[in-house]
């Protein structure tokens, strides 16, 4: 991993793992300067928030965020610097932060000899929870730091390596599971940080569950897509039975955009339901706008929609639990490709289940190809290998560089079919 580490009015860049010094790259020190922030932080940055696809920085009584490029710096957002004051945090940090510090849904700041603890997402100043400010000796570390922290430092890590062959791209992304057993409560809200804008072929966001080898329905899928030059959200399940056959099909409007581009601040929700065995019986979708509003919500159910196989209703026998899943973002359907202009964000993945991550199809499913044929050139940040009910990861387009998200040619994949029509599609050989 890159680490940057400031002092005075210079930094260094350090390559290092999740332990240790590192090594001092090369060209470093730097002066800060060369960040390109005009006068903020030239004499001494006082504390920095990794967070994402983006990064806070704070020096006296102002703050910047900055939006990350896949390498380098980045580049500061509009509208800053802006006064610490914004935070809402009372008179907390409002002459300065002295650290800060990222801890995953929750966030810790520094000031003098208190702290507070804030709960937050990617972006924005989040809520500071009930109890703080408190001092920093509840942190038990004896006279250290008692009367003030002077710098904090995520490491990131351990963290699960991207899948061997193909990476963490658009349509390969990790497995979440808990040791084979049926998932339940599974939520995964998309957050959108920067404007999601596709030149070509629109998009989709899947959510690609898989049941144990043998159950009656082998591979779920969860999907919002949105049809080319449309403004219109829709909702899929296209579930599949044990021998990859497409069983049901449904599409519902969720609700429609303001325009073509899915604004920064956007949430989309994707809510699985199970019933008292753990299958899974339908899902809840609901899109947010920059504002917190709802914009739409719908819930559909497997039960009773006319499989595709007999053109008889679905029944309970149809239902299956979900072992592992993934979520993918590619092209709209038909196995297109994205072309993304913009766009970056983080995923929250939710479960009753503490959720692992793994880099390989796990040998308890039906589908070891477990491949999404849509794809787009983005890519997912990687993933803490230790459990939790609530997990979050970063994606991003990346404009520039080598074409990413691609599947591998000759490998058969499930593409999602096209409204209306169309069914399993095979990719062309190499």
């Amino acid at each position: 991993m890159i680490d940057y580490f400031f002092s005075g009015n210079k930094y260094i860049r350090v390559t290092r793992g999740d332990a240790g010094a590192g090594a001092l790259d090369p060209g470093y020190p730097a002066p800060i300067s060369g960040w390109n922030w005009g006068a903020f932080g030239t004499n001494g940055i006082d504390a920095a928030l990794y967070s994402g696809s983006k990064c806070y920085f704070f020096s006296g009584n102002q703050y910047i965020r900055v939006t990350k490029g896949v390498t380098g710096r980045g580049t500061m957002d509009p509208g800053y610097p802006a006064p610490i004051s914004n935070w809402g945090w009372g008179a907390f940090g409002a002459n300065g932060i002295d650290a800060a510090l990222w801890s995953g849904s929750v966030c810790y700041f520094f000031s003098g000899n208190q702290y507070i603890r804030v709960t937050r997402g990617d972006t924005g100043a989040g809520s500071m929870d009930a109890g703080y400010p408190q001092p920093i000796s509840n942190w038990n570390w004896g006279a250290f730091g008692a009367n003030g922290i002077k710098g904090a430092l995520y490491s990131g890590g351990p963290l699960v390596a991207p899948p061997p062959t193909t990476g963490l791209v658009s349509n390969h992304n990790y497995f979440l599971e808990e040791n084979g057993n049926s998932l339940l409560g599974l939520s995964v809200t998309i957050n959108i940080d920067v404007d999601f804008i596709s030149a070509a072929n629109a998009w989709s966001m899947q959510l690609n569950g898989y049941s144990a080898l043998g159950d009656s329905t082998g591979v779920q899928q969860y999907v919002v897509y949105v049809s080319p030059n449309s403004t219109q959200l829709v909702v899929r399940i296209d579930n599949w039975d044990s021998s990859l056959a497409e069983i049901i099909r449904t599409d519902v409007n969720l609700a429609n955009l303001p325009g073509t581009t899915l604004p920064a601040g956007y949430a989309i929700t994707i809510a699985l339901n199970n019933d008292a065995s753990g299958n899974v019986t339908g899902a809840t979708f609901t899109v947010t706008d920059n504002k917190g509003n709802s914009l739409g919500a719908v819930t559909t159910n497997i039960v009773g929609q006319t499989l595709r196989t007999t053109a008889k209703p679905a029944t309970s026998a149809n239902l299956a639990p979900i072992r592992t899943f993934q979520l993918n973002i590619g092209g709209d359907y038909g196995g297109a490709r994205a072309t993304l202009t913009s766009g970056a964000g983080t995923i929250t993945y939710t479960a009753s289940n503490p959720l692992s991550v793994v880099n390989t199809a796990p040998s308890y499913i039906d589908d070891q190809n477990a491949a999404t044929v849509e794809s787009a050139n983005l890519i997912f940040g990687p993933m803490p290998a230790s459990a939790n009910n609530a997990v979050t990861q970063s994606f991003q387009a990346v404009t520039t560089g080598a074409t990413v998200g691609q599947i591998d040619l000759g490998k058969v994949g499930r593409s999602l079919p096209p409204p209306g029509r169309g069914v399993r599609q095979a990719l062309p050989p190499p």
